[in-house]
């Protein structure tokens, strides 16, 4: 089983492959989205009835993002 701070150390080192690939902050929606599509697609194969989960999560993310775009902070 892997530990929270593995896969923060993880997510770090993709961030970083990321930009390393492409500076340019506006190709990144791509990627985002294709995580996206990942992460909405391991939440279904678990559990089809994860859907709306899913979709609540997503609404929880366009409320943190509006947040950020506001006060331009996490």
């Amino acid at each position: 089983m892997i530990k929270e701070y593995e896969l923060k150390e993880e997510l770090d080192r993709v961030a970083r492959d990321l930009s390393e690939f492409n500076r340019n902050p506006s190709t990144w929606q791509t990627w985002i989205q294709y995580l996206l599509r990942g992460l909405e697609q391991q939440a279904l194969d678990v559990n089809p009835s994860h859907a709306e989960l899913y979709e609540d999560m997503l609404s929880l993310l366009q409320d943190t993002i509006r947040l950020r775009l506001r006060t331009g902070g996490w």
